[in-house]
């Protein structure tokens, strides 16, 4: 069944629209958090600042971390900074991030070169993933899981579901809506494994479930009214504020740490857990198979991270926190042989702050053994949200090695089918990659 297209004749891709918001006088604050009395600062920023700035990231290599800060508090926390002693750097925002670029009509057929050289609408997003639907039917099927706030539909792409019971790898995408890159790495899996026969003998033995878009209303929003727009877009009746953060949303340990309960608040958990309808929905889809799910991926950015649970509270891991390790160790591995990019693999309650009703701690504790969230390219600050359509991508084939790496391991461990022994090349290069990675950390620590 195709998926319904918005009758719009002509897409606004990412260009700047009258009522697009300025951010003049706005500021990135970075902050170096090497010295044990920062880091502990930072960490507690909410607290010495009496509000939590908009966190954008970690550049984990240097030690800094950046956060959006509004320019009616810019003068305040330069003097809280300045009081205790905390040395910073503050800068105007990135003005890439308000090019004028070009408009698209969305007549025009939307092929892998558009995915890998800019960033689509919803509606060229859905429009792409219907041609492939219409081209490969055998293989892929679309399934409507659910509906945003504004009505827009959440699919997920179905592929390999040949109505047996083999594991599933489930990928997301996009619940922070500025997350532009995020998007681009779902729809370039699909269209590639999918495209490619070297990958039929692992969709032979893994079912590949992938939504490439789970916040359609702030990724719009996003586009033409507020490119840093990071929530949903529900609206309250009793607030002037919208959206909530729906990485915040879930149903384990939700409204506990890392999170606002003020409705303006960009970490705002929503007014009760499951209250936004995109993450009702994501949960009551993953729920339906959640037996067979194995691996699961939120694909975020930015900040090259590879972030294992559990994230709710700090220096607390699962029983098998190893496995998530080694796994995780592999896909970083794995993007490094694409182009030498260096991605973290780390606890993510272990960073600068914990925080609670997150994504992957939920599919966790649902029993999926390898769950994982994934903080795309780029690293530092001044790129961050606004990757350069160029660089579009290199980021897309990085993040394909590191899927497939746990696709790999989900088949080796719980594969009811025995794989043909034409294998692919690719495939085999990451199996004997992921063995490595197994003997490099077998008996090493936590890491």
């Amino acid at each position: 069944m195709l998926l319904q297209l918005l009758s719009l004749s002509v897409v606004f891709i990412s260009g700047i629209s009258a009522e697009y918001k300025n951010y003049d006088g706005f500021k990135i604050l970075e902050v170096n958090f090497q010295n044990p009395r920062v880091r502990k600062y930072i960490q507690e920023i909410d607290k010495n600042l009496g509000f939590m700035p908009d966190f954008l990231g970690e550049n984990w290599k240097q030690k800094q971390a950046h956060y959006f800060i509004d320019k009616d508090s810019v003068e305040n926390v330069k003097t809280n900074l300045a009081s205790n002693n905390i040395t910073y750097q503050m800068r105007d925002v990135n003005p890439q991030i308000f090019k004028v670029r070009r408009r698209r009509d969305i007549n025009g057929a939307i092929t892998i070169n558009d995915v890998n050289n800019r960033y689509l609408s919803y509606d060229e997003q859905m429009q792409f993933l219907n041609s492939i639907a219409q081209q490969y039917p055998n293989d892929v099927k679309l399934q409507k899981i659910g509906n945003s706030y504004e009505g827009r539909s959440l699919n997920a792409v179905r592929i390999g579901d040949d109505g047996s019971s083999k594991p599933i790898v489930w990928i997301d995408a996009g619940v922070h809506a500025r997350e532009w890159i995020s998007y681009n790495v779902a729809l370039y899996l699909v269209y590639t494994i999918v495209s490619q026969p070297a990958y039929r003998d692992l969709l032979n033995a893994v079912q590949l479930v992938v939504v490439p878009n789970t916040n359609p209303d702030g990724y719009e929003y996003s586009r033409t009214n507020d490119r840093m727009w990071r929530k949903t877009r529900s609206r309250f009746s009793n607030g002037r504020c919208s959206g909530a953060d729906a990485n915040r949303n879930y149903p384990f340990f939700w409204g506990t740490q890392g999170v606002s309960h003020s409705q303006c608040s960009e970490i705002y958990c929503g007014s009760r857990p499951q209250s936004e309808p995109e993450v009702m929905a994501l949960t009551n889809a993953i729920q339906r198979e959640e037996t067979r799910i194995k691996g699961y991926i939120a694909l975020h950015s930015y900040g090259q991270e590879i972030l294992y649970p559990w994230g709710h509270t700090m220096r607390t891991y699962p029983s098998d926190v190893q496995d998530l390790i080694q796994v995780g160790k592999a896909m970083a591995a794995a993007i490094r042989a694409v182009n030498n990019t260096d991605y973290n693999v780390v606890n993510s309650g272990d960073g600068l702050y914990p925080a609670a009703g997150a994504s992957d701690d939920w599919a966790k504790s649902r029993g999926i053994k390898y769950s994982y969230t994934i903080e795309l390219s780029p690293i530092d600050d001044y790129t961050g949200f606004s990757l350069p359509e160029d660089r579009i991508n290199q980021v897309c084939r990085e993040a394909f090695q590191a899927i497939q790496v746990l696709m790999i391991e989900v088949r080796s461990k719980f594969s009811i089918r025995q794989t043909t022994s034409s294998a692919s090349s690719t495939s085999a290069q990451s199996s004997l990659l992921l063995k490595r990675m197994r003997t490099a950390v077998r008996g090493s620590g936590r890491g």
